[in-house]
């Protein structure tokens, strides 16, 4: 199955990593992302975690589904 990055749109190609976000219990971020934003996320202080791609189906949630009212294009990491 091809995924493909939630933040710059490149195929993901190896591991997958989930970017997340919360403050006061409301969740502000939470996207699948490849290895180079992995490394930006991590520079940015930003919860990041290797997901298993093979096992989890990373377009089960679109970005409406985890946040309503975002089209996830209003999610930037700079």
């Amino acid at each position: 199955m091809d995924h493909t990055c939630e933040h710059c749109g490149a195929s993901i190609v190896g591991n997958a990593y989930r970017v997340t976000s919360d403050e006061a219990g409301v969740t502000l971020l939470d996207m699948v992302v490849c290895s180079l934003c992995f490394e930006e996320a991590k520079r940015l202080h930003l919860h990041a975690e290797t997901i298993d791609a093979e096992t989890i189906d990373i377009r089960s949630k679109q970005p409406s589904d985890r946040n309503p009212g975002s089209t996830g294009s209003d999610l930037v990491f700079n």
